[in-house]
C-alpha cells in the first residue's frame, strides 16, 4: 500500500506572510492541528502546529498585563515564516505505508506533508491515517478469525499453512510473520475469511505444526 492511496488529498495551506491568528483559525475551522506553509506555486516552505503557535504566544503572556486582547493583537502581528518549523519530515509519493509509519515514528510528528518530485506539496498524512490503513490492510473490520502458527524458520512453511487453510475453501485476508522467543522458529498471524476455525486449527496441529499459545508468546 502506498502513500498515495492512505493521504489526504484536500488539504489546508497557509502562505508565510498568513498570521498566527489565521493559521490558527484554520486549524479550528478544519479540526487538524499542522498545516503545511507554501510558496505560491505550492513548493513547501515548512510546518507550522498548534503546538508552535502556544510556544509563540506563551513568552509574552508571562508579561504583567498581557490581556486576552493582546494576546490577539499579538497572533494578528506575528507571521507564519517566524515560528514556522524549516526543516520538514516529509513524504513522498512514491512511498510505502510503511516508509510512513517509520517517518512519523523515528521523528515523533504527529503528521508527514506528502510533495511531489518537484517539492510541492500534494497531500498529508497523519498518524490516525497512517494507523487506519493499517487496519484496513489486516482486515480486521471485516467477519474473520485469527490464527497464530508457529512454524520453522525455512522457506516454504507459509506456503504449507497456506495450502492447509485453501483446501478449507477459505480465503486469507491477511498475514504477518514475525520471529518467534525460540530461535529457528517465527510466528504467523493469519486472519482468515470464516468464523468455524475450528477443523482448520485442528488440521493445522495435524501437519504437525503448533498452534501459537498467546500468554506463551514472549520476546526478549
Amino acid at each position: 500500500m502506498f502513500v498515495a492511496r492512505t493521504m489526504k488529498k484536500k488539504i489546508v495551506t497557509a502562505a508565510p506572510s498568513a498570521s498566527l491568528f489565521e493559521a490558527q483559525r484554520l486549524m479550528r475551522e478544519h479540526n487538524i492541528r499542522q498545516i503545511p506553509v507554501v510558496s505560491e506555486d505550492g513548493t513547501l516552505l515548512g510546518i507550522v502546529s498548534d503546538r508552535d503557535i502556544r510556544a509563540a504566544v506563551l513568552p509574552a503572556g508571562l508579561v504583567p498585563g498581557f490581556t486576552a486582547g493582546k494576546a490577539e493583537k499579538f497572533m494578528k502581528n506575528t507571521l507564519v515564516e517566524r515560528v514556522m518549523t524549516r526543516k520538514v519530515v516529509t513524504a513522498l509519493l512514491t512511498d510505502t505505508l510503511e516508509d510512513a509509519i517509520v517517518l512519523l515514528h523515528d521523528y515523533r510528528v504527529n503528521a508527514l506533508p506528502v510533495v511531489d518530485a518537484a517539492g510541492r506539496v500534494v497531500g498529508m498524512i497523519t498518524r490516525t491515517d497512517a494507523l487506519k490503513a493499517f487496519i484496513d490492510a489486516l482486515g480486521v473490520g471485516e467477519v474473520s478469525s485469527r490464527l497464530e502458527v508457529v512454524v520453522p524458520d525455512r522457506p516454504g512453511t507459509l506456503a504449507q499453512l497456506a495450502a492447509i487453510i485453501g483446501s478449507f475453501n477459505v480465503n486469507i485476508t491477511s498475514v504477518l510473520s514475525t520471529r518467534h522467543v525460540e530461535g529457528g522458529k517465527r510466528a504467523n498471524f493469519f486472519r482468515i475469511a470464516t468464523l468455524n476455525v475450528g477443523p482448520i486449527r485442528k488440521a493445522i496441529e495435524e501437519a504437525g505444526f503448533e498452534i501459537l499459545n498467546p500468554s506463551e508468546f514472549l520476546l526478549p
